[in-house]
């Protein structure tokens, strides 16, 4: 990043913004053959226990060896995979399709596979723009893989007194941020509001209350 010595509003929004694009760029928690293992797995999902066994067994490999398992993200894993379910139902048109009428838990993943589902599936048919058939729906799955990933992570060093729904959604909006630019969240204070998803500017995505 270049450094400036001019301290405008310009400027200061220029370099803000590009602090931005370097935190989008974080990897993901996975190397790309596994992630890529990950994403046809979850292509073949047909069912919500096919999914729900899915998320468990990622859960399981990225929490393996985490001393706190029994305690905060034992309580964690369900609102979070709930609302990994819901989200996926949205944003992922194989998902939704295999799934058919599930309907997430209320209050746990309904909101999630509303308006952020709406946004997220946007996001990703903005980024897989040009890609036929398989493909797009193997960078779809790839991307979800990656967001499930880092939440996850994120989830998993919540703080023992943590409530579990704020850490399971705080760990989705945090990774939401990290691997879609075009997405940005409402703050902490808003998260969880209903609301109305819309495009704005080049491709990015924002929340109307």
């Amino acid at each position: 990043m270049q450094e400036s010595g001019c301290g405008c509003a310009k400027c200061r929004q220029a370099a803000e913004s590009e602090l931005e694009m370097l935190e989008f760029e974080a990897p993901g928690p996975f190397g790309e053959q596994e992630e890529i293992a990950l994403a046809m797995e979850l292509m073949s999902v047909a069912s919500e226990e096919e999914l729900e066994q899915f998320l468990g067994k990622m859960f399981k490999g990225i929490w393996k060896g985490v001393k706190k398992v029994g305690s905060v993200i034992g309580k964690v894993a369900k609102p979070l995979g709930g609302m990994l379910k819901g989200l996926a139902k949205t944003a992922l048109p194989f998902v939704g399709k295999a799934l058919g009428s599930f309907i997430p838990i209320p209050g746990v993943g309904t909101a999630i596979g509303g308006a952020l589902g709406g946004a997220l599936a946007k996001a990703l048919e903005m980024e897989t723009a040009g890609m036929d058939g398989e493909e797009r729906e193997l960078e779809m799955a790839r991307r979800f893989v990656r967001i499930a990933g880092s939440a996850a992570q994120q989830a998993g060093m919540a703080g023992q007194g943590a409530d579990p729904q704020r850490a399971a959604r705080q760990a989705i909006d945090a990774a939401l941020r990290s691997h879609m630019p075009q997405m940005r969240q409402p703050s902490p204070s808003r998260a969880g509001n209903s609301g109305t998803w819309r495009r704005q500017g080049r491709g990015q995505i924002v929340l109307d209350l």
